[in-house]
């Protein structure tokens, strides 16, 4: 039979699309057979393969739980249905499951299972997935799968073995994180344990195992449970979002490189089980690997010079000081702390009757207030409910209001219906005519604004429970007129763009126009059930109720995941409260929309407003929405679903600093500071260790020439090695002089082209190691490998070019005219020195002097032989141009150098046309 899905397309073939997208190895079954038989609990793995007749074939059988044929129907054989999400224990997600089967391109396939309760089934399909035939079958408990194909393969068992390494070598039980899965190929146990060749460290905790080395090339691979997941050469290269670095230097392969291999049950898989999510735990893992490392190359590099424990605790000290500032500022700040002390302690030793007034100041801190913008109106600006739309629409506006001791609602707009894409309706916005306020007598409101406003209408914010008094709106001390728009909301209108300071009055009191109820989108049956359960109470009872019942099922979000999925459910043409409550979470202004539509659907006047919370006689940053809802006496007031609690209006009463007797302190408490810092650091450190999980570590130390790779690996990939700050900052290259120094240094000296190399026993690096000059000792093995990959200038080299080389009366001349004109510079000829014109800038070195050697037999000295007997200026003039070119002398001294050359060879010329 033909087995197809819900829209009547053939799942089969759907299913083969997907093997083919999601798997390029023939074998990845293996790693999706062993996946599926670990999360099903199986604690043994059976891999049997034959070949006989012209065909091969492949069986797999587990002893796990085992399934019914429902279960396999909608999991074994449906697409991303095997959902895994929130248990943690399992090994992958969800992914191609068992249709990976096709990478192997078999002719038949047997699937038969025995569940832990029920009967026993088989289910056989050919290689094409047209056909499936259920059959019965008897077996043990657990899930078998069979595999056959015509002959491909010459050595089906060890290309089984060789996948089950590499894809699962250490997979352990799913219930017993400590026990490995055994996995068995034709009744051979094929195991491996995470294992590098020495120099090597392995470690070990509960949920986390690894091991660390050095090898030719670098490499880190990641494991969750057993399970590759993910692999690059380095460590950072594992996150995505690494900054880029700089790579190794082009066509250096030799040296040693960190590999890493970590294996962790805390990773989340993802979709197809062939990555890792990069979250948390797999950075973690990183930081894991490469701390790991750093304690590998700390104990190489202690091991082969030997050091003590002392001195190896002084390196560590020394390290961490050379290359973060922390241990610096904390040791600042103890010596301070110690200095005050003592010099408390000192002066109260001196006068005794010293005493000091301790006040305690219960005032708030500082702050720097963050810049206002002018008040501009929100109508054309506000989008509707949508999640983060409300809190990054304004910042901080100008809006100050007097008396400033009690919080307020200031609502800038005020939204009494929605269309049904959640977009605010603007008949709603109309202006109807004149506002009608009331003049303020008791507890009124100075409110001032500072607008920067187009022409047009611009709403007035009010504070909740408040109407506005139109005689004292002010632009400037220019009375305006003040209208209202359809949501009885106060607006001024503009008939060009002004900027300046708004001043009106407010007080609380009752709306003169009777509200108008909104037209809202449709509520979800649940809401719609309870608002109407509320009819009974009274209307400030409904309305917390209304907010309450919101505020459980709606929590206050603004991750930018929850404003995915909104505009996910928004683009599938969910509606704004069906969606908002099937996510569970939104906006203050998603929130409280539907609040105001319940309380609508009951009969209870009510707005959605949006405007800024008043603190301290200030708007606060950002903008918020809450509900407002009119009360039987006619006055509106506030309610707010969100996380964001309504400001309370009883003013905060400043608490006034409070003086402390000084005699209820002895004398000498100053010099308790730094005691009881000093106690507390100690008690905090010890802390640290002893509540530490105990990590169990292992260490294989190489031979002595690995420290010799290392640090040349550490010079040609220094990215892989960026993190390992030992092998930077110890002084492990000796120089010619014979005192140390660090790989940091030479590598610095080196990108200023400043960086030399010798044996001590030539005369030009004597003198450089005299004069000051960087130059790395030849005779030691680690600077040996340095110099030749960070290219350093050989010293002994130049000195037996030097020593073969020699001037003549041409060069002679051209040396003294650079000298004439400030640059002091040796010429001269030698057979063969490599390149046409050689140059060494000693003074780079601590030389003193420069360099230039010219092949006696390149075209440019033929040239300039062939001119020097007949005509001697001109020879010079070619001789000083060739060396100012390829030295790069100053454009002064070059004007200098060549004026006067170029003056001789002319007369010179116009002389030999003379003759």
């Amino acid at each position: 039979m033909v087995v197809t899905n819900a829209t009547g397309t053939n799942f089969f073939q759907r299913a083969r699309f997907e093997a083919e997208r999601y798997g390029t190895d023939p074998w990845v079954f293996v790693r999706e057979l062993l996946q599926n038989a670990r999360d099903a609990g199986a604690h043994r793995v059976w891999f049997q393969t034959s070949s006989t007749g012209g065909s091969e074939r492949v069986s797999c059988r587990d002893d796990g739980a085992g399934m019914t044929f429902d279960h396999a129907q909608r999991y074994l054989f449906s697409l991303y249905a095997s959902s895994k999400r929130g248990r943690t224990r399992t090994a992958g997600r969800f992914g191609i499951g068992f249709w990976s089967v096709l990478r192997f391109e078999p002719d038949e396939i047997v699937v038969r299972s025995q569940p832990q309760r029920g009967k026993s089934w088989q289910v056989r399909l050919d290689g094409q997935l047209e056909l499936m035939r259920r059959e019965h079958t008897s077996m043990r408990r657990g899930t078998e799968v069979v595999l056959e194909r015509v002959v491909f393969s010459d050595d089906l068992e060890n290309i089984l073995k060789t996948s089950i390494l590499r894809n699962a070598p250490w997979l352990r039980c799913r219930h017993r994180d400590e026990r490995l899965l055994e996995v068995r190929v034709n009744g051979r146990l094929v195991r491996a344990e995470p294992a590098l060749p020495p120099p090597s460290m392995s470690f070990r905790r509960r949920g986390l195992r690894g091991v660390v080395g050095l090898g030719p090339e670098p490499r880190a691979e990641i494991f969750a449970h057993g399970f590759r997941v993910r692999d690059a050469s380095t460590l950072d290269e594992l996150l995505v979002e690494a900054r880029p670095k700089p790579p190794a230097l082009a066509g250096a392969t030799d040296g040693l490189a960190p590999r890493i291999i970590i294996d962790s049950r805390n990773l989340e898989v993802l979709m197809a089980r062939g990555d890792a999510r990069e979250d948390r735990a797999l950075r973690r893992l990183v930081a894991v690997g490469h701390r790991e490392l750093s304690r590998l190359v700390r104990a190489e590099l202690d091991r082969h010079a030997g050091l003590s424990a002392p001195v190896r605790l002084v390196e560590r000290w020394r390290e961490a000081w050379s290359v973060s500032r922390i241990p610096r500022i904390f040791t600042a700040v103890v010596v301070t702390a110690m200095l005050a002390g003592l010099a408390l302690w000192g002066a109260s030793s001196w006068l005794p009757g010293l005493r000091s007034e301790l006040v305690i100041s219960k005032t708030a801190a500082s702050i720097t207030p963050p810049p206002e913008v002018p008040y501009r109106d929100l109508w054309g600006r506000y989008r509707g409910p949508e999640v983060d739309s409300i809190g990054s629409a304004v910042p901080t506006v100008d809006l100050s209001y007097r008396p400033a001791d009690g919080g307020q609602l200031f609502a800038a707009l005020w939204v009494t219906g929605l269309l049904e894409d959640g977009q605010p309706d603007a008949e709603d916005q109309r202006l109807i005519g004149r506002y009608e306020g009331a003049a303020c007598a008791d507890n009124c409101l100075e409110i001032e604004l500072g607008v920067d406003s187009p022409a047009g209408l611009l709403r007035l914010p009010i504070a909740t429970g408040h109407v506005l008094d139109p005689e004292s709106v002010r632009l400037d001390d220019q009375p305006l007129p003040v209208f209202a728009v359809a949501t009885g909301q106060p607006a001024v209108r503009l008939d060009a763009p002004r900027a300046g300071r708004l001043r009106y009055r407010s007080g609380p009191g009752r709306s003169g126009r009777s509200p108008k109820m909104g037209t809202w989108p449709a509520l979800p049956p649940n809401a719609v059930e309870f608002a109407h359960e509320l009819e009974e109470l009274t209307v400030s009872t409904r309305a917390l109720d209304a907010a309450e019942f919101v505020r459980q099922r709606v929590s206050y979000d603004t991750s930018a995941e929850t404003a995915a999925r909104h505009m996910e459910a928004r683009e599938q043409s969910i509606g704004l409260f069906a969606r908002a409550l099937a996510i569970g979470a939104g906006d203050c202004d998603v929130q409280n929309s539907l609040v105001v539509a319940m309380l609508d659907e009951i009969g209870i006047p009510s707005r959605l407003a949006v405007g800024w919370i008043g603190a301290h006689g200030q708007a606060r940053t950002g903008l918020h929405a809450w509900a407002e809802y009119q009360g039987e006496d006619g006055r509106w007031r506030a309610v707010d679903a969100s996380a964001i609690p309504t400001p309370d209006r009883s003013a905060a009463k400043a608490i006034p600093p409070v003086a402390v007797d000084p005699d209820e302190f002895p004398t000498r408490t100053p010099v308790l500071i730094p005691v009881v810092f000093g106690i507390t650091l100690v008690l905090a450190a010890i802390a640290f260790v002893v509540g530490r999980r105990p990590w169990r570590r292992s260490f294989l130390p190489g031979d002595a020439d690995d420290v010799v790779g290392l640090v040349r690996g550490a010079a040609v990939r220094p990215r892989s090695f960026e993190e390992i700050h030992a092998l930077f900052a110890r002084r492990l290259l000796r120089l010619v002089s014979g005192r140390p120094i660090s790989l940091a240094r030479v590598r610095e000296m080196a990108r200023k082209g400043r960086l030399a190399c010798g044996r001590g026993r030539s005369e030009l690096a004597r003198r450089a190691a005299q004069g000051g000059g960087v130059v790395l000792d030849l005779d030691q093995a680690e600077s040996a490998a340095v110099a030749d990959v960070l290219a350093a200038v050989n010293l002994d080299q130049w000195q037996e070019l030097l020593d073969r080389a020699a001037g003549n009366e041409l060069t002679a001349h051209v040396e003294d005219r650079l000298a004439a004109a400030g640059e002091s510079r040796r010429i001269l000829i030698a057979d063969n020195p490599g390149f046409e014109t050689t140059i060494l800038d000693g003074t780079a070195f601590g030389l003193g002097s420069c360099w230039t050697v010219l092949d006696e037999g390149s075209r440019l000295w033929q040239s300039i032989r062939r001119w020097a007997g007949r005509r001697p200026a001109r020879a010079s003039l070619s001789l000083a141009e060739a060396v100012v070119t390829q030295t790069g002398v100053s454009p002064a001294v070059r004007r200098r150098f060549l004026s006067g050359l170029a003056l001789k060879a002319l007369l010179e010329e116009a002389e030999v046309c003379r003759e």
